[in-house]
């Protein structure tokens, strides 16, 4: 689990230029703060990222900044400033403006910014409507000019997603769209659209390329049925099921970022309904679609051959609709890979293949579900379902040729609850592309029926206490998947933001799960699954206060991950931003000695920085009273003498019930810091008295406090410094003796029991005391007749002085020879250079023996 290093860092505080990023726009009428709260019970994703970049939706306002740089920025500010603050309030520093404004023709509150995976658009949906954002390049918008900027936007689904039609659910990029530009869209009237967007073509912000009714989509028999959505002049009539057709959320089953995950999860659509129904399409393909291949992992379309080809074969002696299940997924796979893809290569030498959507089967997958929860949840409480998220698990045990695991089908399917419950579900058959059968084997498939999938819930994790169960409906807590550790993601709640880990089993499931061992399989697994327990923390405490107010609403939280920020978690709750730093190594706690055991010290919990409440900034309403509300003809008494009338008690009246509920709201937010100040105190007493204990107990171990045992010290009794000598000596003494008596029972079990020589050891051994009795010039009798190196060094001395000799005779007994007139030998030249060579030969082999002789006795000498 992550730990919670600081909460929220200066410049992002009052009064920085950060909290003006999440501030809400000033009103041109003086306001108190409270007004009237719109109802609204779906998502409230009004913060989005881009590297270190941040957007935030105020009303209908967006922001940019970049949160390293305005780090900078005020960190900077904050040490020009110093303490040299002439008088109190913000400075000129401070007023200076570190983000930017970006202007879109966006009217309503914002309540989703979804940007794309290549950064290129941005989804901007209100409550009903959905506009798309041509984002400029990080240089663009970083530059030092900070005026408004325009952006060019799109409207999305000009007729489709409009005031008239069914609210917004979910906004959703493909993960396999065609350079990032494929957008789906899910209403709560369960009807899915899927855009292809081009920048160069406004017909493709107009009409989506698929638009599917979900409702018609589970009762259709046959892919000639009619599953066309209504249009917008359409008048809607009452259906019975449109309750239990509301949809909640809805996500794709898997990220291209995990390694080994299965070929069917990053195009099948999870949708989960308010109450409690989980459906899946598979697949859900655009017409273009693209598979990334980096250098050393695999792709998914190779996951998916291995799968549909192992599937197929298995099914060979199956059931005639297993049969026909395989024989459609192999055919749609059959095309793809008969397709000439188009390659494009990027600046990171990723291999990017673009496919066409296959043609031998229909555009519509068929819509599988809905997935039974075993065991059902808990009907006596009244909740919803709220949001949705799905991981995919690896198959650890089967690697494919680049060395990366391959997918399993099944998954870990997340449910979040109105009432702040995350209900852990497994789906072990897992979801494959399936489509609706032709009108001929319509009614066979009729006749079979659908088999039963099941979603077995692992663990229902409690976010909250027992007694905050019973919360209203309209509450939307929601997921943030948290990209720096694998199976963790965050919940954002009205009372705070939670983090979830799943490491803690999910990992040892997918060796379970990996392993070919069928028999007793299914006890293990529920064994297993009996003590899976789920790690939760709350990372941002919010108080009771705070998320019962009226106009409280907290964004989504984003998560970062990166060298200058670190683990960094944002969010904002009613325009004040809230942040954690988290370290995510899981630092354990510091190691803890006997002193502090022994005086029991507890850790103290972090908390966040106190932050002044909003109600010290807010401008009083009763000026605006007395300019509006004041009739003209009774202002001119407000300047009088105080007249009794009814008039004046009515003007009086009004102005009581302002002030009152503004003094009550300073009152309260001043108790809390008089609060905060009397705990502060409490604590910090209860500090410095843990403190002195603790300075006391290392004065007695390090012998420091002899002056309080001045009174006790006498001649017979050391106290204090001396005690601690004496106890040392005592303690070295022992050490020594110990030492000594562990050397002399080694050296009496050495004697006792002395290891015996090996042969080689002891030929080793006569050698070098034969060498030492004649270097010494010992004459001794050897025992062995084979004659000794130093008389083998002496006879060769001896062969080469002879052959030297032989050599000088050789030569002066030319004159004794006979010679002819000219001075030469009577004998051939050929054999005179025949014996000279042989000489030399000789010469030089007597040589290189006396060398190696030499050699071999310096070494002999050195040993002994």
């Amino acid at each position: 689990m992550p730990k919670v290093i600081s909460y929220t860092p200066p410049w992002l505080s009052r009064p920085s230029p950060g909290f003006d990023l999440f501030a809400p726009k000033a009103s041109s009428k003086a306001t108190n703060g409270h007004k009237a709260a719109q109802e609204y019970s779906g998502t409230n994703k009004t913060i989005a990222k881009r590297g270190t970049e941040v957007f935030v939706a105020v009303g209908n306002e967006i922001r940019w900044s970049d949160l390293v740089l305005l780090q900078e920025k005020s960190e900077e500010q904050a040490n020009r400033l110093g303490h040299s603050r002439s008088r109190p309030g913000r400075s000129a520093a401070q007023d200076e403006v570190l983000h930017r404004v970006l202007r879109v023709g966006v009217h309503g509150a914002i309540k989703q910014l979804v940007i794309s995976p290549e950064g290129e658009f941005m989804a901007i949906a209100t409550t009903h409507t959905i506009h798309i954002a041509v984002l400029p390049n990080s240089s663009h918008l970083g530059t030092e000019d900070t005026s408004p900027l325009k952006l060019k936007t799109f409207q999305l689904g000009p007729t489709a997603h409009v005031l008239e039609q069914s609210p917004i659910a979910s906004v959703l990029w493909h993960p396999l769209g065609y350079r990032g530009r494929c957008l789906v869209t899910i209403t709560t009237d369960a009807v899915v659209r899927l855009w292809e967007l081009n920048r160069t073509n406004r017909y493709s912000f107009s009409e989506p390329t698929v638009a599917v009714d979900l409702r018609k989509l589970i009762d259709a028999t046959s892919t000639e049925d009619d599953l066309s959505v209504s249009g917008y002049a359409h008048s809607k009539g009452f259906s019975p099921d449109a309750y239990e057709w509301e949809i909640a959320s809805a996500c794709f089953g898997g990220s291209l970022e995990q390694e080994g995950i299965n070929g069917w999860s990053p195009m099948t659509l999870w949708v989960a309904m308010k109450e409690g129904d989980v459906y899946a399409l598979c697949p859900l393909l655009p017409s273009k679609w693209q598979v990334t291949k980096s250098p050393g992992t695999s792709t998914i379309l190779q996951h998916l051959t291995t799968a549909i080809e192992s599937q197929n074969a298995y099914t060979e002696e199956s059931s005639t609709k297993e049969q026909r299940i395989s024989q459609a997924q192999f055919s749609w796979l059959l095309d793809i890979l008969d397709q000439e893809p188009v390659v494009e290569k990027d600046h990171l030498d990723d291999v990017t293949e673009i496919y066409s959507r296959p043609e031998s089967t229909p555009i519509f997958p068929k819509l599988q579900g809905p997935l039974q929860l075993t065991p059902d949840l808990d009907d006596s409480k009244d909740f919803e379902i709220s949001d949705i998220l799905v991981f995919g698990l690896s198959n650890l045990d089967s690697v494919d040729e680049d060395g990366s695991p391959e997918g399993l089908s099944a998954s870990v399917v997340c449910l979040l609850s109105s009432n702040c419950d995350v209900h852990m579900c497994l789906d072990l058959e897992g979801v494959e592309g399936q489509w609706l059968p032709a009108r001929e084997d319509s009614e066979t498939a009729l006749e079979e029926g659908d088999e039963d999938h099941t979603l077995l819930v692992v663990e229902t994790v409690h976010l909250l206490p027992r007694s905050s169960q019973g919360r209203p409906l309209s509450s939307h807590p929601t997921f943030t998947l948290d990209d720096s550790t694998d199976f963790a993601f965050f919940v954002t709640d009205e009372s705070g933001v939670f983090h979830l880990s799943m490491l803690s089993w999910v990992p040892d499931l997918e060796r379970e799960l990996s392993g070919a061992q069928i028999e007793g399989a299914e006890f293990r697994l529920n064994g297993f699954l009996n003590l899976a327990q789920s790690a939760a923390e709350k990372i941002f405490p919010l108080s009771e206060k705070e998320h019962q107010d009226a106009t409280h609403e907290i964004a989504s939280c984003v998560a970062y991950d990166v060298a200058d920020l670190g683990h960094f978690v944002l969010t904002a709750v009613h325009g004040q931003p809230l942040a954690a730093t988290l370290d995510s190594r899981g630092i354990s706690q510091p190691f803890r000695d006997a002193a502090s055991e022994e005086l029991d010290i507890p850790d103290l919990p972090l908390r966040p920085t106190y932050q002044p409440p909003a109600v010290f900034y807010h401008h009083t309403k009763l000026t605006s009273f007395m300019d509006e509300k004041v009739p003209a003809r009774y202002k001119s008494s407000l300047t009088q003498e105080v007249r009794l009338s009814a008039a004046t008690l009515e003007i009086m009246t009004n102005a009581h019930r302002i002030l009152s509920h503004e003094t009550n709201q300073l009152g309260l937010a001043a108790s809390d810091l008089f609060s905060r100040c009397e705990r502060l105190k409490l604590e910090f007493k209860a500090q410095i008295l843990r403190a002195a204990q603790l300075a006391d107990q290392i004065d007695k171990t390090t012998g420091a406090d002899e002056d309080t045992f001045e009174d006790d010290a006498s001649e017979d009794r050391a106290v204090g410094k001396t005690q601690i000598d004496d106890r040392l000596k005592e303690v070295k003494a022992r050490q020594a003796a110990l030492v000594s008596q562990h050397d002399r029972i080694r050296a009496k079990l050495a004697q006792t029991n002395p290891r015996k020589l090996t042969e080689k050891e002891q030929m080793w051994m006569e050698e070098v005391e034969k060498m030492s009795q004649a270097i010494n010039k010992q004459q001794q009798q050897d025992d062995s007749d084979k004659p000794s190196t130093l008389a083998r060094v002496e006879e060769v001395r001896r062969i080469k002085e002879q052959v030297i000799k032989e050599a000088k005779d050789t030569d002066t007994s030319q004159a004794d020879a006979g010679l002819n007139g000219n001075g030469h030998v009577l004998v051939s030249s050929d054999f005179r250079k025949q014996k000279v060579e042989t000489i030399h030969k000789m010469l030089e082999k007597e040589k290189a023996m006396l060398d190696s002789a030499q050699d071999r006795v310096e070494k002999m000498a050195a040993i002994v």
